[in-house]
């Protein structure tokens, strides 16, 4: 299996509601508080209400796995084959830190932060998180399977 890694230009990548796209301003405004946000994730509130996840610390290049609801960011390894054996090999014995409790409406879409919501698809590229609605708890946790390859991994956790 294959993933699609997604860049930024330097700054955070944001996931945001599909419902939302048109409110996130980009560097017009939610970009510098997209940066703001130091943790590895953090939540920021949209003007409609809507929540918006922000993958903080690094820009690092980052994928989505979405049978496993986990984003991937690639932090080191020597080549991309075999990660996404790496990852799936990793969750389950991964020490997961608790993270930002996020309401999801519906369909999100990470794409990044730098860019304004209107521009996705057509100036910047992204990826589609379908998480179905409710609220989930986004959890973080690093796989490092030997000293030449460490990832950060984020998976998104259903809370009743």
């Amino acid at each position: 299996m294959s993933l699609t890694w997604l860049e930024t230009e330097g700054g955070p990548f944001i996931v945001v509601p599909h419902t939302a796209l048109s409110h996130w301003s980009g560097t017009e405004g939610d970009y510098d508080r997209a940066c703001e946000v130091m943790d590895l994730v953090g939540v920021l509130e949209l003007p409609d209400g809507a929540e918006a996840l922000v993958l903080g610390d690094e820009p690092l290049s980052t994928a989505y796995l979405p049978e496993h609801r986990v984003l991937v960011r690639w932090c080191y390894a020597e080549s991309e084959e075999g990660v996404a054996e790496i990852i799936l090999a990793g969750i389950p014995t991964a020490k997961w830190d608790e993270g930002p409790v996020l309401s999801i409406t519906g369909e999100l879409v990470m794409f990044d932060a730098a860019y304004f919501g209107a521009e996705v698809g057509t100036l910047t590229d992204s990826t589609v998180l379908e998480l179905g609605a409710g609220r989930c708890r986004v959890d973080s946790a690093s796989i490092e399977p030997d000293q030449l390859t460490s990832f950060r991994v984020h998976r998104f956790v259903e809370l009743t």
